[in-house]
């Protein structure tokens, strides 16, 4: 079995992740950037667990793990893998890994995500909620900002999200400041999907 990480990678790096639309942050966010990406549109389906220290979600028929390895001053330090096999998937994902049978799409093989994630057993522990997210992402100096739409595929709700990344805290730390989001909550995305997904 595969064994979990446990430390922050050159992978890893702190995020601040508030809610709700803050027009006039969104504004500003805009207004500073040196770099804007391109308007994404991403479908995700990501599976929800007891253990809040883990991100965990299916894009593109791969699965994407997110690890808290650190926390500090209200900023969360994530590591980010994409595993390309059972064997390279830290424990308790490896099972998930088998029982969605991500192996086929790894191998090329035709691939429906969704009759998979019927099929997941109860044993499993794991709630998968399908997601569709309308992006952008903005640079200002080394800290990567996101303004993000998302839509649950069950019910008619929509969430609205600011995130701002990086990997110097200090800068980051200065930047959530300037902007006025520190005074807001620091909630992640999985755990603000698996609270608007209980009240669908």
């Amino acid at each position: 079995m595969a064994h979990t990480t446990n430390h922050a990678s050159a992978r890893s790096r702190y995020e601040y992740r508030v809610w709700g639309k803050h027009r006039k942050i969104r504004k500003e966010i805009v207004r500073r950037a040196d770099s804007e990406a391109v308007l994404e549109e991403i479908e995700d389906c990501y599976l929800i667990s007891d253990d809040e220290e883990w991100n965990a979600k299916v894009r593109d028929d791969r699965l994407k793990l997110k690890q808290l390895v650190k926390q500090k001053r209200g900023f969360e330090r994530w590591d980010s893998q994409w595993p390309d096999d059972v064997d390279g998937t830290p424990s308790p994902w490896d099972d998930v890994y088998s029982q969605l049978r991500l192996d086929k799409p790894a191998r090329g093989k035709s691939y429906n995500l969704n009759k998979a994630v019927r099929k997941l057993d109860d044993e499993a522990g794991v709630q998968a909620v399908f997601v569709t997210k309308q992006r952008k992402t903005y640079r200002i100096g080394n800290v990567r900002a996101e303004i993000v739409k998302i839509d649950l595929r069950d019910g008619d709700k929509r969430l609205h999200s600011i995130a701002l990344q990086g990997r110097d805290l200090k800068e980051l730390k200065a930047l959530v400041g300037d902007l006025g989001l520190d005074a807001e909550p620091n909630v992640p995305m999985h755990i603000a999907i698996e609270q608007e997904f209980a009240n669908v």
